[in-house]
């Protein structure tokens, strides 16, 4: 095949068709540079950080307001993807957005559903406000994004959240500390606020310990998220001992963000840090509040002035409480005291006009007695008679002992050996009844106490008495010495403890009314813990009980201790 010749002249003329096509690419280009140029001025003028993107994701056309904000140079930009400006979590979610947008592109906010972030050339990240508009560029369909760093806006807005939050928290608590519940009550609502209080980094779990008087331990009274293998073991805190015992010690905040050395809770089995939170009215530690945080948590002094916030309202609630229970109990010793005023003026005359008829019947019982025959059947009779004369006798003299009271003549006495003495008259009938005894003297040589010792032996008898009758089958019986501080009085603790039939709740504030027994008519006369109950409050101290149905009673006599 042969080639077509091309003459000079259409050579020439192909030269000059060429030279005016280049010469309209250049003016065209010229054209669209000149176009991008007032793009560009119109972009710098622009108040927002601006971006143009092709359906490709390709950014086309960026301001410098935009460089800026992500970090990077002029002209860093342009040709590089837009995946490279959002954080790797959100890259699949955004571009399947970017996709979606054009399908049916329109000027509209993002964000509506889905939080944005932009990424900085740093790796930083940062909350945005974007706008999008559609537009065409040379024939091409983009995207025109208006981008905000809204991160101060951010912060104030989780700011407010967060103070409505703590307001509305607090708020409820004040609520809760008016209701008519029981302490325990109280901590169990609070402490399920605290927890669940948005913005707080904090576990959800956590609990609140009270101060025991008199040991000065933290004891657990409310705990939250904490499932059984997990369950923390320091329900009880020696003063202190770990981060909460020193909290309590010194008064302050201890803030912990990991298992560090003095933190004595190695065996919670995740890892984790601490706000110890004391509850401080006036001069005195009520308290704690301690909640668990992520491990390496930074302390944050909006949280911490939020749980001072709630320890402070947990103060004024527990001294409420202590002040109510306080009013009850003078109300009760008012009433009572009362009742024994009443009670002494009547039994004190009976007792007069008894006993000197019962005197004279148990006198002319006793002579028959003697001078009845060994094997009379009569002189069984008698000597019933003159058992129960005596029996009444001991009832009257204890009537009376409690209606006017008893001169105290009180000495120095070591309280190990009258309580060895007591324990030695019990000997032989605790045998007889399979009931073990035992002795802890925590004190190895407790302070010498004032007291009456006669009338003290009398109270411990009783005491000793009814713990041992409530063992009819077996058991054990604990006698133990201690000492123990209460509003600043030294006491010595002598607790008597046995593991009887136990006393049932109804009945315990009345073990210490006159006449009042569950023994049965014929086996007490219900005067025996009254009169331990005064010959201990006559000597300055006083009784506390406890009781479980089923697991036994401990009395605890507490007599002020002091120098000699």
């Amino acid at each position: 095949m042969k080639r077509k010749s091309i003459t000079r002249e259409q050579l020439e003329q192909q030269l000059i068709d060429m030279r005016a096509s280049l010469q309209d690419l250049e003016m065209c280009r010229e054209a669209l540079e000149k176009r991008k140029g007032e793009y560009q001025k119109l972009l710098e003028t622009a108040p927002d950080a601006m971006v143009f993107v092709n359906q490709q994701g390709t950014i086309v056309l960026v301001n410098a307001q935009l460089e800026e904000m992500f970090g990077y140079g002029p002209g860093d930009l342009v040709g590089k993807d837009l995946g490279g400006l959002i954080p790797e979590r959100f890259r699949e979610r955004h571009r399947k957005l970017l996709a979606h947008y054009f399908e049916n592109p329109s000027s509209r906010p993002m964000g509506l559903i889905y939080e944005i972030y932009g990424l900085r050339k740093n790796g930083t990240d940062f909350p945005a406000d974007i706008s999008l508009s559609c537009l065409k560029m040379d024939d091409e369909t983009v995207a025109a994004a208006s981008v905000r760093d809204i991160t101060e806006r951010k912060q104030v807005e989780e700011t407010l959240e967060h103070n409505y939050h703590i307001q509305r928290v607090t708020s409820s608590v004040l609520k809760i500390a008016l209701e008519p519940l029981s302490l325990d009550e109280q901590f169990d609502r609070i402490l399920d606020l605290t927890l669940t209080i948005p913005h707080l980094s904090l576990q959800s779990k956590g609990g609140i310990c009270l101060v025991e008087e008199g040991t000065g331990d933290l004891v657990m009274k409310a705990i939250r998220g904490f499932s059984p293998p997990e369950r923390p073991p320091c329900l009880r805190i020696a003063r202190g001992k770990c981060l909460c015992g020193k909290a309590v010690t010194t008064g302050k905040v201890i803030f912990s963000d990991c298992l560090e050395e003095g933190h004595e809770t190695d065996h919670i089995p995740f890892p984790h840090g601490h706000y110890c939170v004391p509850i401080v009215s006036g001069e005195r530690t009520l308290g704690l509040v301690n909640v668990f945080v992520k491990e390496g948590h930074k302390r944050k002094e909006s949280e911490e002035e939020f749980l001072v916030a709630i320890a402070n309202t947990l103060a004024g609630i527990i001294e409420r409480h202590r002040a109510n229970e306080e009013k009850i109990m003078l109300q009760e010793q008012l009433m009572q005291a009362e009742k024994m005023v009443a009670l002494g003026r009547l039994t004190a005359n009976v007792a007069h006009e008894i006993r000197n008829p019962l005197t004279a019947v148990g006198g002319f019982a006793r002579r028959l007695h003697k001078s009845m025959h060994l094997e009379s059947r009569e002189k069984e009779y008698v000597a019933i008679i003159v058992a129960e004369v005596a029996r009444l006798e001991k009832i009257l003299n204890n009537v009376l002992i409690i209606s006017k009271g008893v001169e105290m003549v009180k000495e120095y006495h070591d309280i190990h050996a009258l309580l060895d003495e007591v324990l030695r008259l019990y000997e032989f009938l605790c045998k007889e009844r399979a009931i073990i005894v035992s002795r802890e003297y925590g004190i190895a040589q407790p302070p010498d106490i004032l007291i009456d010792r006669e009338h003290v032996r009398e109270a411990v008898m009783n005491v000793v008495a009814n713990a041992i009758d409530s063992m009819n089958r077996g058991g054990k019986l604990l006698v133990s010495i201690g000492q123990e501080t209460v509003g600043g009085q030294s006491y010595v603790d002598v607790a008597i403890r046995d593991s009887g039939e136990g006393i049932p709740e109804e009945q315990l504030k009345m073990i210490f009314e006159p006449f009042f027994t569950t023994k049965g008519p014929q086996k007490g006369t219900g005067l025996g813990l009254v009169l331990a109950k005064q010959v201990v409050e006559d000597h300055g101290g006083f009784i506390r009980v406890k009781s479980r149905v089923g697991e036994g009673t401990t009395l605890n006599l507490l007599f002020p201790a002091g120098p000699r």
